[in-house]
């Protein structure tokens, strides 16, 4: 379980900063408004989840 939480938190991380920076800004480069602004949100909950995901890890140690 403990496991689990960890690879979940830094695969979150990971795909959150990723959406974040790289999707971004290649939507931003196509004008595609839309999918900029999906990216940034979903960017967003990834990072929310992440952190969410670390208050348990904590709090399971």
């Amino acid at each position: 379980m403990f496991n689990t939480l960890i690879f979940s938190a830094i695969t979150l991380l990971i795909s959150g900063g990723l959406l974040l920076t790289v999707d971004t800004k290649i939507y931003a480069v196509g004008h595609m408004k839309k999918e900029k602004k999906y990216a940034r949100l979903f960017g967003w909950i990834h990072l929310g989840l992440f952190i969410i995901f670390i208050a348990a890890i904590l709090f399971y140690i």
